[in-house]
């Protein structure tokens, strides 16, 4: 528990001092990116394939985090394919753990199509042209990841891993709402400490 208060914590500092000063914000947010890592191999006592498959969706998050600490168009695109990555990543390890249920995947896969579309739609009149196509697959991957995330708990239920993954989805939003419609603060106070929760989840559970 000192842990996760200690990551949660983190996060929330980045997100006061991000605007005001980036070193300090930088430096809190890479610090809970590391303690996130640093949780999952401190917490395994005997490494399976899932771990390791965990681990580097986490190494991709964390160069994501990297990326998005800094501004400008560049960094933004650079972070968006790690976290792409780390989404990819992240649903072959739930697809290691599990085997997938077919009715869950057809259920979580007409959500997450709808969630999509509401998404996209919703950027349209934000987002420059130029980011149509990466946004689309971006949402599509991260869309795949929460569904895998549902429909391979079968047996071996934990409910850990389809809240990590709808919670780093809500957080997503936050990022794109704060990058395309309306930056504030408050974008990155709820959006930060919500998507170390679920990168804590998703760790917890390797």
């Amino acid at each position: 528990m000192i842990w996760v208060a200690a990551v949660i914590a983190l996060a929330l500092g980045a997100a006061v001092f991000e605007d005001a000063n980036s070193h300090v914000g930088r430096f809190l947010k890479m610090s809970a990116s590391t303690a996130v890592i640093g949780f999952l191999v401190w917490s395994t006592q005997d490494p399976s394939p899932y771990m390791w498959v965990l681990l580097g969706a986490l190494i991709l998050s964390w160069a994501g985090d990297l990326a998005l600490s800094f501004e400008g168009r560049r960094a933004f695109i650079v972070g968006l394919g790690a976290f792409a990555g780390a989404h990819v990543v992240y649903a072959g390890a739930f697809i290691v753990r599990g085997s997938i249920d077919p009715v869950i995947l057809v259920m979580s896969a007409a959500v997450m199509v709808a969630f999509g579309t509401v998404i996209l739609k919703w950027l349209a009149p934000h987002r420059p042209d130029e980011l149509r196509m990466p946004l689309v697959v971006y949402v599509v991957v991260i869309s795949v990841m929460v569904v895998a995330a549902f429909a391979t708990q079968g047996d071996a239920l934990d409910v850990r891993i389809p809240l990590g993954a709808v919670a780093f989805a809500a957080s997503d939003v936050l990022v794109a709402r704060q990058q395309f419609v309306a930056k504030t603060r408050w974008n990155r106070i709820v959006g930060l400490p919500l998507y170390f929760a679920a990168q804590l989840l998703l760790a917890a559970s390797g």
